[in-house]
């Protein structure tokens, strides 16, 4: 593609993009949280490692071991746009995409249970027995990923585009 080749029209190396820093932070400082809230409830001179009541032991343990495991995939997960694939990669899989088996991008607002809301972007191939590859806003794209992405066809559009035309045949 184009988005890939410089005026000599050699390739470039591939775009890696990571999530937010502040996201990045906050993880982080909740990891630091959980550690010191866990070591102060073990070795606080009230009473002791023994003397501990082994509920709260359980719930600091495990507030610490989700920090943990979300800290690394904070800083693990990138979405990387190579010459020819788009990959999303987490400690756990990674999805990969070729471009010619895209189909085309959907956007898609997930709503919490808090009200707020979370807008995803999806990468849709072709063939359906192929990973969906599907990513939150939470990454920091540059111009060159989003003039990559706006060229891929827009599924939601042709979807909105269809609906109106068989609702004017009923007509």
């Amino acid at each position: 593609m184009a988005l890939f080749e410089n005026r000599s029209g050699m390739s470039r190396a591939k775009r890696v993009y990571r999530l937010s820093p502040w996201i990045r932070l906050f993880a982080t400082a909740f990891l630091l949280f959980s550690l010191l809230g866990l070591s102060g409830l073990l070795w606080s001179q009230d009473a002791g490692v023994q003397g501990r009541n082994p509920a709260q032991t359980v719930e600091w343990a495990a507030i610490t071991l989700f920090a943990v495991c979300w800290t690394i995939y904070v800083f693990g997960a990138v979405i990387v746009l190579s010459e020819n694939t788009v990959e999303k990669r987490t400690p756990l899989k990674t999805d990969s995409l070729r471009f010619g088996d895209i189909r085309g991008r959907r956007e898609t607002v997930h709503r919490n249970f808090d009200g707020s809301y979370i807008r995803y972007l999806q990468v849709v191939p072709r063939d359906p027995l192929l990973q969906l590859i599907r990513f939150q806003k939470f990454y920091v794209f540059d111009a060159a990923f989003y003039a990559w992405y706006d060229e891929l066809p827009d599924l939601d559009a042709t979807d909105r585009t269809r609906s109106r035309d068989s609702e004017f045949e009923r007509i």
